[in-house]
């Protein structure tokens, strides 16, 4: 609970910020400028997922425009796209976007392998994407709806967030973010669903291995008042849901071209995919840290 409260009230803090930003003078018109800027980094990113630990991993960070064709990497999770329409405050674009969430039961602690009796990785999906900006007076109003594409959770997501970075910072470029998340069924049902099959083959796994928990052995008795499925794993089928998080994009440019590029995000996850067995931490935590060139 202290932790839930301690996460709204940096969620809260970040919505007055961005709220006061916006007393500062009016967002310009945006003018489209080309750019190449790459380089690499290291994210460290929590996951929702039970007994599953952190991952760090190097990764590319770039932030590409030419023309109408753009490309950004600011974590784990690349976009490619092309604006199909721009005009003074408005921008409509079509993209391609490889998701970051996934579960690999590999990585899952040895004393925790008992949730994963039966269930297989769950994969990254690739989707494309439409994505709707409005440069507003008071900063970025950012609309995206994803599509699978590759048929891993054969459905849709969406989202919309609000930005502005902070004015006159010198060589710091600091902006906030915030925004929601929703989720449909096929999304949730695919990475935290647990099926009445994949109980069963649980349960199945454990005999075989003779698995006991809580102290007592898991049997192959089907009547419904078996206390070892229900100690062992329950069926569980999400719903759709919203979630809410917060980011901060901070890059220190110690020349026009060399800069170093800091990114530290939180998401709450919401609605019933909370209650799932997969799912151990509600509070989600995404951080990066990398240099960038600019040529």
């Amino acid at each position: 609970m202290k932790a839930t409260q301690f996460y709204t009230n940096i969620i809260s803090f970040t919505c007055l910020t961005l709220l006061s930003i916006s007393v500062f003078s009016a967002e310009p018109v945006p003018v489209r400028e080309d750019n190449f800027t790459i380089g690499a980094g290291f994210t460290h990113n929590s996951v929702p997922y039970s007994a599953a630990d952190s991952i760090t991993t190097a990764v590319p960070l770039f932030d590409i425009q030419f023309g109408p064709f753009f490309a950004y990497n600011h974590n784990d999770e690349p976009v490619f796209g092309v604006e199909l329409f721009r005009h003074k405050r408005v921008m409509l674009a079509l993209a391609a976007i490889h998701g970051s969430q996934h579960l690999d039961v590999s990585e899952v602690s040895a004393d925790k392998t008992w949730v994963y009796y039966g269930i297989e990785d769950r994969d990254r999906a690739t989707e494309v994407a439409l994505i709707f900006d409005f440069y507003s007076k008071v900063g970025l109003v950012e609309i995206m709806v994803a599509r699978d594409v590759t048929n891993t959770y054969d459905d849709f997501r969406s989202s919309i967030s609000w930005s502005r970075p902070f004015p006159d910072t010198g060589k710091w470029t600091i902006t906030p973010r915030m925004y929601g998340k929703y989720y449909s069924i096929k999304y949730n049902n695919y990475y935290y669903c647990v099926s009445n099959e994949e109980m069963n083959t649980g349960v199945e796994i454990a005999v075989d291995q003779g698995a006991g928990i809580n102290g007592s052995p898991i049997t192959e008795n089907t009547d419904s008042g078996n206390l070892g499925y229900r100690q062992l794993r329950p069926a569980y089928e999400a719903g759709n849901g919203g979630h809410f998080g917060v980011d901060l994009t901070v890059d220190y440019n110690f020349t026009e071209q060399f800069k170093v590029q800091g990114y530290l995000g939180l998401e709450q996850l919401a609605g019933q995919v909370t209650s799932s067995v997969l799912v151990e931490d509600a509070d989600i935590i995404k951080a990066s840290i990398g240099i960038a060139y600019t040529f």
